[in-house]
């Protein structure tokens, strides 16, 4: 009996017997695939015991020098949008990138964790609130549109004409992106008259006063300041660059791990058309680090490429190996040692 005097009654017998055949059935699945790609396994294997070392060892640092520039691009953001130069030092942003990077892509739900992270550092180091809620957000926003750029660029790359028509819809996105702030910046009245238009027709609509008091000012706080942020193009061009190199430089890294898996032949703008399609694939986080859907999006991309599926699947956990190992590993190792001063530098997210 329970305490709440309810018998607990056991599961269905049949669901029992479902649960266990759907397991049998996905293990069956798993053995007849390495049966049938045994030699593509064992050739998997084989380059990733034994990988071309400086290859490897290239690869690594051209992937922690991507998430440099991903840190260049959000401490020009900072800078430009008027944050003091304190909030805003060299070394603490690139540690904050880092660790950022591998809560988002090592816990369920990471991008919630790394934005809250990246907030509060933000904060802690002055950055004003509304500043540090526009850089989050814009960054985002380039770091998407860099990506379907390099996409797009690819394709025009491998000589797909129709992939012109994609360029150009990227390159107009980032335009929007940079122009839309910049009227935002100028006209920061619009901002405050569009948010008290909405705040009225909500109220009308639901038969209540408009809210009034500490609440409101706050929010009215935190749109007028984010419609002060003014950027200036200089400061659009070194974000946008840092946008661009954090992908490229990412893609490049694949392309050393390729080497490194001794694959011969592959066309530099067919490896970075595999690893746009990864990344795309990547951008819905169904699992951490997107394990399982990334890697049969990257496995199927070098095929087409050129590469046998053993050397494909060798490529992968080489570019795996790097990139959540050597990178997410060296976010985890930040976020500890900033954990360990943290009583020493108190305020500090």
């Amino acid at each position: 009996m329970s305490s709440t005097g309810v018998t607990a009654r056991p599961a269905p017998s049949w669901w029992r017997l479902t649960r266990w055949a759907l397991v049998v059935l996905l293990l069956g699945v798993v053995v007849v695939e390495l049966v049938a790609g045994r030699r593509d396994v064992l050739r998997a294997l084989q380059a990733v015991s034994d990988p071309v070392w400086w290859a490897l060892g290239l690869a690594a640092v051209v992937d922690l020098a991507s998430m440099v520039a991903y840190a260049v691009m959000q401490r020009r953001l900072l800078l430009g949008s008027g944050a003091p130069a304190t909030a805003a030092r060299r070394w603490p942003m690139t540690s904050l990138a880092f660790e950022a990077h591998s809560l988002s892509i090592s816990l369920p739900g990471g991008p919630v964790f790394s934005t809250a992270h990246n907030f509060a550092r933000m904060t802690a180091h002055g950055a004003p609130r509304p500043i540090a809620t526009w850089v989050i957000a814009v960054s985002g926003v380039l770091s998407s549109a860099a990506l379907a750029l390099v996409g797009a660029a690819a394709g025009v790359w491998t000589g797909a004409r129709g992939d012109l028509g994609h360029l150009l819809t990227a390159a107009g996105v980032f335009v929007v992106v940079v122009v839309a702030a910049r009227l935002l910046g100028a006209r920061r009245a619009w901002a405050s008259t569009a948010h008290d238009v909405t705040t009225a027709a909500l109220a009308r609509l639901s038969g209540r006063r408009p809210r009034t008091g500490a609440a409101l000012h706050r929010v009215h706080e935190g749109v007028h300041g984010l419609a002060a942020v003014r950027v200036r193009p200089s400061t659009w061009v070194w974000a946008g660059a840092g946008a661009l190199a954090n992908w490229v430089l990412d893609a490049a890294a694949l392309w050393l791990c390729c080497t490194a898996a001794g694959i011969e032949g592959l066309r530099p703008e067919h490896v970075l058309l595999a690893y746009t399609a990864a990344m795309a694939a990547a951008s819905f986080p169904l699992v951490p680090a997107g394990l399982g859907v990334v890697d049969a999006a990257l496995t199927v991309g070098l095929v087409t490429a050129g590469a046998t599926p053993g050397e494909a699947l060798a490529a992968d956990v080489l570019y795996r190996a790097v990139s959540l190992g050597v990178v997410g590993g060296s976010g985890w190792a930040l976020w500890v040692l900033h954990r360990q001063r943290r009583p020493a530098s108190p305020g500090i997210a």
